[in-house]
């Protein structure tokens, strides 16, 4: 499929705020006659996983979220350090984040996160055989609880709405797609 739309041009850019998690930038682009100013988000990559136990159970984690003052379910996942292989990276936060090592994995995808503001991607992965190996080593911010739900219980959560970001229900569709 193609499309006759086309890439506005950058004329300028300047940095209005950065911070430990991202940088926001200022865009000033044009096409043809029409120009504006645009904010971006300028984010590392993240990464999410969807790990399974070798009995079959959904690893879960619980952690607050300061952007909905509120305590929400999850999956494993994190920021993606400077130059790190996606795969490592979601090794890295499995273990880190729950303690767990998986002896399968598969890449299931990757989502922009928001191309209208944000310039990063998710990487989305599905670790099964999950075998707990020690403890959490966790970042000095962050204060996680894992849990382990039977798959139709994990599934169960998205249909009540206990599970809501979006980006952890895009790796589910892409797994949902993945066995189909």
């Amino acid at each position: 499929m193609s499309s006759s739309i086309r890439k506005w041009k950058t004329s300028e850019s300047a940095e209005l705020l950065r911070t430990r998690v991202f940088k926001v930038t200022e865009h000033e682009a044009s096409l043809d006659e029409k120009s504006g100013k645009f904010v971006v988000l300028n984010m590392p990559d993240w990464i999410n996983i969807i790990a399974e136990t070798e009995e079959g159970e959904v690893i879960v984690i619980y952690q607050y979220r300061h952007g909905l003052d509120s305590i929400t379910l999850e999956i494993p996942g994190g920021v993606m350090d400077k130059g790190e292989d996606p795969l490592e990276s979601a090794k890295r936060e499995l273990l880190e984040e729950t303690g767990y090592e998986s002896t399968e994995w598969k890449k299931l995808g990757v989502t922009a996160v928001n191309p209208a503001i944000a310039n990063n991607h998710t990487h989305l992965f599905y670790a099964g055989k999950c075998k707990i190996v020690g403890e959490q080593d966790l970042d000095e911010h962050e204060d996680i609880e894992v849990k382990l739900l039977a798959r139709e219980e994990f599934f169960d959560k998205i249909r009540n709405g206990e599970i809501t970001h979006s980006l952890i229900l895009a790796a589910v569709c892409y797994w949902k797609l993945a066995d189909s």
